[in-house]
């Protein structure tokens, strides 16, 4: 018992022991802290910050050393790190009010994050003679459909870069989306590919101006040029089954997508044209399904559920086929074909107001575009070749370029 008595002993002795040199280790780590905020006070940062620091390695769990730290470091203006130090003190002592406030204030000192298109028009004020730079805001204003902002830009680019082959491809991109076929984007695709051969969407994009100028034989050619550069280039065959789908030829269509959904499933424009080939043969809940794997893989791909609208309209399910034009236009408002094809639905129903309302809007749309006033097509159903007209695709423009 005596024995027993005395390990009892023992262990309240170590405990003691191991408590004593907790609270002088917390006491040394406080004194650092105080040391610290005087070495602050008289602008002693490095000193203090040193201070903190070594609190810190005495006691890891002392907040007040963290915002210590935070106060340093907005000192130095290096404010993210601050941030990181009164979150770390507000997390060890959650009603830290201090630290919260110091928190938010240097929120506020940093302001909002700069946005992408800051950061990319910064780069160029700071560096006009950059060539990057110049690309990097070029393919912004592209992304965003301001095509006369992006080419001024590429055009800066390419004084600086005259032999930069990717500045002719994203120009040639640029006057493609105008419209701009023979005058324009050909040229640039061709100096492209002649500065660098081996560039496959350069190619590709080629086939597609020259497609858009009724040019096939060339197109064929570019297409045929881009399978040997890169032979599992899906989206030539999603092209070679467009073709084929205008010249009603559907079983050699749906073969090219196949083919294109073999080497990439996920191909958006192979899953959505598959839909019209099977609309077009009346296999109507084929086509909704193609339609439907499209808008999976991309929610805002306007002219699937644009299709989707058509086939309910075919199919003379008018309520459901509103609700999906609807639909069109919760995704893009001015999709002009989407007005049309309601109106013709409300003027089949009598509902003459709202058919009115929106061939107006089709019709302001449509100039707006165009700069034409569109022929009258007031209050009268549409045959079935000409609703079928309205779900053929156009051809795809494939991505800029960044290098």
């Amino acid at each position: 018992m005596t024995k027993i008595n005395n390990e009892i002993k023992k262990l309240s002795i170590l405990i003691l022991l191991v408590l004593l040199m907790a609270f002088i280790g917390c006491g040394k780590a406080k004194k650092h802290v105080e040391t610290g905020k005087i070495l602050l006070g008289q602008g002693k940062i490095v000193d203090a910050i040193s201070e903190f620091e070594k609190a810190i390695e005495k006691d890891s769990n002392l907040a007040e050393a963290y915002f210590g730290l935070g106060n340093a470091y907005v000192k130095r203006q290096m404010l993210e790190e601050a941030i990181t130090y009164y979150r770390k003190a507000i997390e060890l002592d959650p009603e830290y009010s201090k630290a919260y406030k110091n928190l938010s204030d240097t929120f506020i000192k940093i302001g909002p994050p700069e946005t992408e298109f800051e950061r990319r028009a910064r780069a160029v004020e700071e560096d006009p003679e950059s060539t990057d730079a110049h690309i990097d805001l070029g393919v912004l204003y592209h992304l965003w459909d301001n095509t006369f902002d992006a080419i001024k830009h590429y055009e800066e680019a390419l004084k600086l870069d005259p032999d930069n082959p990717f500045i002719y491809y994203n120009l040639g991109v640029a006057y493609q989306d105008m419209a701009l076929f023979k005058d324009k984007s050909i040229p640039l695709y061709l100096k492209s590919i002649e500065l660098n051969p081996d560039h496959d969407n350069a190619h590709y994009n080629l086939a597609v101006s020259y497609l858009k100028s009724n040019n096939l034989e060339d197109a064929m050619g570019e297409y045929k040029k881009t399978l040997e550069i890169n032979p599992d280039y899906a989206d030539v065959y999603v092209d070679y089954g467009m073709i084929k789908i205008r010249g009603k030829e559907f079983e050699e269509a749906m073969g090219f997508y196949d083919k294109a959904l073999e080497i990439d499933p996920n191909n958006v424009e192979a899953h959505y044209q598959k839909g019209i080939v099977y609309a077009f043969q009346e296999k109507f809940d084929e086509a909704l399904a193609e339609n439907r794997k499209a808008l999976e893989i991309n929610p805002k791909h306007t002219n699937s559920q644009f299709n989707i609208a058509v086939i309910y309209h075919k199919k003379g399910e008018y309520d459901r086929a509103i609700q999906e034009y609807n639909l069109v236009l919760e995704i893009d408002r001015i999709y002009q074909d989407a007005y049309y094809n309601r109106g013709q639905i409300y003027a089949v129903k009598e509902d003459l107001p709202r058919a009115y309302q929106d061939y107006i809007t089709y019709d302001k749309i449509v100039k707006a575009k165009t700069g034409v006033q569109p022929a009258a097509l007031a209050l009268r159903g549409l045959e079935d070749e000409e609703v079928e007209g309205f779900m053929l695709p156009s051809f795809k423009d494939w991505l800029l370029e960044y290098e």
